[in-house]
């Protein structure tokens, strides 16, 4: 069972990448911060990229994020589509952990840095979907 914590490997390489503010102006730049938003709002708040399969997100569309990476990056776009084999906790933290591995190496990042940012991570149509609900038990 993989943790937040086992995420750390990949913090250097998103040091160097992760733009002070917004996405930066490359594809790595933007590849960091939406994989970095992804991996995130999984641990802090529980929120997935798409909660109209099995898994319950919580109240935060993330859904733009990984509609970016599925559209611009064809390695993204296979990891991201096994959301729909995700049952438990688990299944959903490796598939997070398998984008990061695939994406977040020296090889991948330098490529994507020599090209120049595409559209915006902030706002992306595509595949995945974020469905708001009503929790009763909630006092928000």
């Amino acid at each position: 069972m993989r943790e937040w914590k086992d995420f750390d490997v990949f913090e250097d390489i998103i040091n160097k990448y992760m733009p002070l503010r917004g996405e930066g102006d490359t594809m790595a730049s933007q590849a960091v911060t939406a994989i970095n938003k992804l991996v995130y709002k999984w641990f802090n708040d529980g929120d997935v990229f798409d909660n109209t399969y099995r898994m319950c997100g919580w109240m935060n569309d993330l859904s733009s994020y990984a509609n970016w990476l599925s559209s611009n990056l064809k390695v993204a776009k296979n990891i991201l589509s096994k959301i729909e084999f995700c049952y438990i906790d688990d299944d959903y933290t490796n598939l997070l952990y398998g984008l990061c591995d695939d994406i977040l190496n020296l090889e991948c990042l330098e490529a994507l840095d020599k090209l120049p940012k595409i559209g915006s991570i902030y706002d992306c149509d595509g595949p995945y979907k974020f469905e708001y609900f009503e929790d009763e038990d909630s006092d928000w």
